[in-house]
């Protein structure tokens, strides 16, 4: 593992689109450590999460252990010179850098949270001693999304804490770390299923849940509950995995709570509105200020009562109650 006190090389060109592929194998082959590629595009406001990758310069950005200035630049510059490229390559950008671990970077900004009255968010490498009256969830969220530190996530904490009474059965849909269902076990509920479409963050979630004590009564699976499109409805970010348990997703939990995004939330509330049982509470975020009247307008159509919407920054949670 390289010191801190290394100097390494970041060198960065800006490539046409069809000589990206060529650019970079041949900085893998100089010698460079790490390559990454950030196409040039145009992010969509209307679909949650879509852009569209524009027929412009991709900047191509390597990392050398070891460039010095003179010989060995040029040298590297001869090597990008003498492929067979679609466009002239502009100049190279040097720039010398610290060495990192950049998997480990980030804890450096991740702290024990506070939220709602009782909950408190503490990262495993993190002492802390709880108050009485206080559930703590220790996590360690690796690559899943829920750290705590996101507005949609404290929010749905905050509604979890202020809906959730008794022994009930929660679902929770797009896991991620496992956060969410971790403190809904922590609060009382009695048994929690939770799932994800990215399949590899159940794993994270799982270890989680061993971490705070309550991988006995989550089960974690990948999958979602089943959701068509509606006509000209954006693709991007439609379930792709099937519900993941043997029965069907019909009154199947008392309280349901969903952290993705305006457009998943408004494809899934049919099925959210099956899956909760009759008074049961459904518990939505993951979208902005603009689109709230959009997700409460589909929960209201799929049945359900909208109840409050509570906000964080431009973040919004809206809380729905489904007849009795």
């Amino acid at each position: 593992m390289p010191s801190p006190d290394d100097r390494w090389v970041e060198v960065t060109v800006r490539v046409a689109p069809g000589d990206v592929d060529a650019v970079a194998d041949e900085m893998r082959e100089a010698g460079a450590e790490g390559v990454a590629i950030e196409p040039a595009i145009q992010v969509d406001d209307n679909a949650d999460f879509h852009y569209e990758e524009l027929d412009a310069p991709s900047l191509v950005r390597a990392t050398f252990p070891a460039l010095a200035p003179g010989t060995p630049r040029r040298a590297l510059r001869r090597r990008l010179a003498a492929l067979d490229l679609d466009a002239p390559l502009p100049r190279l950008r040097f720039v010398e850098v610290g060495a990192h671990v950049w998997s480990e970077e980030w804890k450096q900004f991740y702290h024990v949270q506070h939220i709602g009255q009782r909950l408190v968010v503490r990262p495993s490498w993190e002492p802390y001693e709880a108050q009485p009256g206080e559930v703590v969830v220790e996590l360690d969220p690796g690559t899943a999304f829920g750290t705590g530190q996101h507005e949609t996530t404290r929010l749905c904490l905050e509604a979890l804490e202020a809906e959730q009474h008794g022994e009930i059965e929660v679902l929770d849909v797009g896991a991620g770390s496992g956060i969410l269902a971790i403190a809904s076990a922590l609060l009382g509920a009695r048994e929690v299923r939770a799932c994800d479409n990215d399949a590899e963050t159940i794993a994270i979630a799982v270890e989680n849940a061993r971490l705070n004590g309550v991988a006995d009564r989550i089960d974690f699976r990948a999958g979602s509950l089943p959701g068509a499109p509606a006509e000209g409805a954006p693709m991007i970010g439609t379930p792709t995995l099937a519900w993941p348990w043997a029965e069907p997703p019909r009154a199947c939990c008392d309280l349901l709570v969903a952290n993705i995004s305006s457009t998943v939330n408004v494809l899934l509330l049919p099925a959210f509105a099956s899956a909760i049982r009759p008074g049961g509470t459904v518990i939505l975020s993951g979208f902005i200020a603009r689109d709230v009247d959009e997700v409460r307008d589909a929960a209201r159509a799929a049945g359900l009562d909208p109840e409050r919407v509570t906000a964080e920054g431009d973040w919004r949670c809206l809380v729905a109650r489904a007849p009795r």
